[in-house]
């Protein structure tokens, strides 16, 4: 057995022994041990074979550079703090990491490697994991080789062994009690976080791949979620960033009819912030079902609460049956919802085949702010509208996009374009509606102004627009396709108040009344029919 302390251990040397400044330390294979504190003020190389085990108790600090194989080198119940050296990263092989070795659990490993050194590489393999991993400490960055693996080598995967655990939680598990008291500068990248055990549990708090919360300015790239009750938690994150993160779900849990969220942004709980979390950006970020995993109520993104200051950019569904869910659940958080509803912004989101609902905006306050950009939207067979509106109070803006439905319609589907039912100040502006059989349909709504361009290439036997019990509100449609289509342009019922209605682009070839039909009230042409409070232009 050799000891630590001369510039090459050949010879036993006292535990602790002061060591030239400058030397360059090079150990050959064999088991070379602390017994106490000591500290390397130069390099340290360790040669194939060597292993520095460390008593419990003591410490081993080097300020120069650490250099071993990627292989097991430390062993013992010490300490190894590589914090302050010149080493670039650290690797958990270091502390018996097993990488491919399902036999062994690699969660001491990791939790050693990142409190020696705030720089974890991770090799591009698969280590196993018995329960979460957590990540607390601030200014740290995780590196893995790849995020979209699905068998060993093809990328660093982080594989939880049972079905109950999350994955990682990075973060405090309880909020501290400021914000600049919440860890900083922690970064995860290029890693997929996985599951050997189907998804089991309580239903109502699902297991996670990533859970990340009470945290500022953290960064969370390239990373996938595969096969979780929810894929990614994002609770109390300041000033930080989601991006190029992918949910995937395919494989049945134990309780069949279990919901699933590919990114759950919780704004339930109070921060001391307007939103749930504050200054989220989650971009170019994807959930997506295949396969037939058996899933009860499923949604690709879920804000539910406080959503301020949330800013999702290229956010990407297919197969979920509700791509974008904002449910402000206004009356569970109380006052919170005044400020906490404001600030949400949706660009450009793809919902590719949504099965229930594209993007499904719920129960918000008064003073609710709302942008979506740009959407698109297929509607699966089985969908009930493109995007949707229950509720919605303040105001909400639809700025362009495009809402296909030939895929319902074709199949014999009625699923609305765009739905909105006992809300107010919802605002379209150059959505284009195609192939829906209810491309528009406005119920109990009040201060509204949709303005919109609808083509269909067949009958569909259905206003472009209908309205029961409106008031206060405008609809301007492009309507044509250069063949009969819809039965009216605006279909409106009696009890429709201060209703502004523009039939100038309402093409007659589209309809199947001809002229007759541009708008009707009370199911009878507006010429026909009592027009007090309704103003019809260009008919």
């Amino acid at each position: 057995m050799l000891a630590l302390g001369g510039l090459v251990a050949a010879e036993p040397a006292a535990a602790g022994a002061a060591n030239p400044p400058s030397a360059t330390r090079i150990l050959p294979a064999g088991v070379h041990r602390v017994v106490a504190d000591q500290t390397i003020d130069g390099d340290l190389q360790l040669q194939p074979g060597a292993v520095l085990d460390i008593a419990a108790g003591a410490t081993l600090r080097v300020l120069g550079e650490f250099a071993a194989p990627v292989a097991r080198v430390f062993t013992g119940g010490g300490r190894v703090d590589l914090n302050q050296s010149r080493t670039p990263h650290a690797h958990p092989e270091w502390w018996g990491a097993a990488p491919g070795n399902g036999a062994v659990d690699s969660l001491p490993a990791l939790a050693a490697c990142l409190a020696a050194h705030p720089v974890l590489h991770l090799l591009a393999a698969d280590y196993f994991l018995s329960d979460t991993w957590v990540i607390e400490r601030p200014f740290v960055r995780v590196s893995g080789a790849g995020f979209r693996g699905t068998v060993a080598g093809a990328g660093t995967r982080l594989v939880m062994t049972n079905g109950t655990a999350d994955v990682l939680r990075v973060g405090p598990a309880r909020r501290p009690r400021m914000v600049n008291d919440y860890p900083q500068n922690i970064v995860v990248t290029g890693i997929a976080l996985c599951r050997s055990a189907p998804v089991a549990g309580n239903p109502a708090n699902p297991p996670a791949g990533m859970r990340a919360q009470f945290l500022l300015f953290a960064r969370f790239e390239e990373i996938s979620a595969a096969e979780h009750g929810i894929g990614f938690v994002a609770r109390g994150l300041v000033r930080s960033q989601m991006s190029n993160c992918v949910a995937f779900r395919s494989i049945p849990g134990t309780q069949r009819g279990a919901p699933w969220r590919g990114f759950f942004l919780d704004g339930t709980q109070a921060i001391g912030l307007a939103g749930g979390n504050a200054s989220l950006f989650l971009t170019d970020c994807n959930a997506t079902i295949g396969g037939d995993p058996a899933l009860g109520d499923n949604v690709g993104l879920l804000l539910e609460g406080a959503f301020a200051d949330s800013f999702i950019t290229n956010f990407e569904t297919a197969g979920p049956a509700t791509g974008i869910r904002v449910d402000g659940r206004t009356a569970e958080i109380g006052g919170r919802a005044r400020d906490g509803h404001v600030n949400l912004h949706l660009h450009m989101p793809v919902i590719d085949q949504c099965g229930a609902i594209g993007i499904d905006i719920r129960d918000t306050s008064p003073q609710a702010l709302i942008d979506i950009s740009d959407p698109y939207v297929a509607a699966a067979p089985s969908a009930q509208a493109a995007i949707q509106c229950v509720a919605q109070r303040g105001a909400i803006s639809i700025q362009g996009g495009q809402l296909v439905g030939g895929t319902n319609s074709r199949s014999g589907g009625h699923a609305a374009g765009l739905l909105a039912r006992d809300s107010a100040g919802v605002q379209v502006n150059g959505l284009k509606i195609l192939e829906h059989v209810a491309p528009v349909v406005l119920d109990r709504c009040q201060g509204f102004a949709v303005q919109a361009w609808v083509g269909a290439s067949r009958d569909m036997r259905a206003p472009a627009a209908s309205l029961r019990q409106c008031g206060r509100g405008s609809v301007a449609l492009l309507l044509g396709y250069g063949r009969p289509a819809y039965s009216a342009g605006v279909e409106l019922d009696t009890e429709s108040r201060r209703i502004r209605i523009d039939a100038s682009g309402l093409d007659d070839a589209a309809l199947l009344g001809g002229a007759d039909s541009r708008v009707r009230i009370g199911n009878r042409p507006a010429a026909q029919a009592r027009t007090a409070d309704i103003v019809i232009e260009g008919a």
